[in-house]
């Protein structure tokens, strides 16, 4: 006979305020990208009576929105399909070839995660003003590259060194080589942790502001965030219906995609730990 959980109402009461606490601003911004500015100024916690999709409008026919949501898709995409190539491979290098100086390299790949951007961003800038690749796509592109690399290589390590090696020597065996071998043998093995950097890093770049601003400029095709940026410094700042509105499209697809796959965020966090 199994023992039912005891309740207990006041930690499940806690729960609930820490979750509308957390859910009201959402709440919040999508009730007001429902009202007219002037609703909004006399009462901002009321109910949009009528409500109206005029700032959705806007946002994309006043605020040019459309262009730089898919500017931040295609740098999503472009540095993901990066990662994916570069960081498995690398990972695998670093653990299944005999190296003398693998562990320089597993030191140096540390240094990239303890180092902040704000440490780096002004000699960065610099060095690709003297490249010549100063505000350009390609710079921000080869900066998201070699900054998530580092992450991404530890964790496709950890579970690279799980994988048995009687596995890649029956395949040697049959005559596989050894491009064929990672591309058919490891590589698909690793679906778990390709999955979670797929979406750690698609909903890392999408949000990004900082680094794409430091590094494009504000003054170029922009990045979704940067535009919403740029249009808070001019006149229609004034209209929080529309800044309300551009949040709340800005933040609804990386929303839907971190709900929908959130458990295999996770599983591919730990699956070089529980394999």
């Amino acid at each position: 006979m199994t023992r039912r959980r005891r309740r207990f109402p006041l930690y499940d009461a806690v729960l609930l305020l820490v979750g509308l606490v957390f859910v009201s601003p959402v709440a919040l911004a999508l009730l007001n990208s429902l009202k007219t500015n002037a609703q909004i100024i006399a009462a901002p916690l009321a109910l949009p009576h009528p409500p109206t999709t005029e700032s959705y409008h806007f946002i994309f026919a006043g605020m040019h929105l459309a262009r730089p949501m898919v500017n931040s898709l295609l740098m999503s995409l472009a540095v993901i399909g990066a990662m994916i190539t570069l960081g498995p491979m690398a990972a695998y290098g670093l653990n299944r070839r005999r190296m003398a100086s693998a562990p320089f390299w597993r030191g140096f790949l540390l240094l990239g995660l303890t180092i902040p951007f704000q440490a780096i961003m002004i000699p960065l800038v610099k060095l690709f003003l003297i490249v010549g690749l100063a505000n350009t796509y390609l710079a921000l592109w080869l900066h998201y590259v070699s900054w998530g690399l580092p992450l991404c290589i530890f964790i496709y390590s950890a579970f690279i060194v799980t994988v048995p090696v009687a596995l890649e020597e029956a395949a040697a065996i049959d005559g596989c080589g050894p491009f064929r071998l990672f591309w058919r043998i490891i590589f698909p093995l690793l679906a778990p942790c390709t999955l979670t950097v797929v979406i750690f890093w698609g909903l890392w770049i999408w949000n990004d502001f900082i680094q794409a601003f430091v590094i494009m400029g504000p003054g170029r095709g922009q990045l979704a965030f940067v535009q919403m940026y740029a249009f808070m410094q001019d006149q229609y700042v004034k209209n929080w219906s529309h800044l309300f509105a551009g949040s709340v499209v800005l933040s609804l697809p990386i929303t839907v995609v971190y709900v929908a796959m959130q458990r295999q965020v996770v599983k591919g966090l730990t699956a070089g730990a529980v394999k």
